[in-house]
């Protein structure tokens, strides 16, 4: 009876090829592509769930968001605490940023660091 099945699928397989080759090869591309989509949004999502890349050093490259992202702070609040204006939001790399505060990256990071341990201590005594 299995084999019955399988040799009626065989035929099914080849009548769909040879009658809608088009429609065959674009349901094959299009479950690929789905494929590839969601183990992308698998891969993020452990990614972003992970504790492990948030003792990441601080790059020139990120921005602010990142920064306020990886480690659970609204960026708004880090914008704050590094007196920003609105102007320079969630998308300045940190090297923009600290251009045009004058300072080095080095200083920046430092300045950073502090407005996560004061964000991180309001936090824990809101939560006492």
């Amino acid at each position: 009876m299995a084999e019955r099945t399988e040799s009626q699928m065989g035929k099914l397989l080849r009548a769909l090829w040879t009658r809608h080759r088009a429609l065959s090869i674009a349901f094959v591309a299009t479950t690929l592509l789905t494929l590839i989509f969601g183990l992308r949004f698998i891969l993020s999502v452990f990614y972003w769930h992970s504790y492990e890349h948030r003792d990441l050093d601080l790059k020139s490259w990120m921005t602010l968001g990142h920064v306020a992202m990886i480690y659970h702070i609204p960026s708004d609040r880090l914008a704050e605490a590094l007196d920003l204006p609105e102007v320079y939001g969630r998308r300045l790399m940190l090297r923009q940023i600290a251009t045009a505060k004058g300072l080095t990256l080095d200083e920046l990071e430092i300045e950073i660091a502090d407005a996560l341990d004061d964000y991180e201590s309001a936090k824990s005594d809101a939560d006492e």
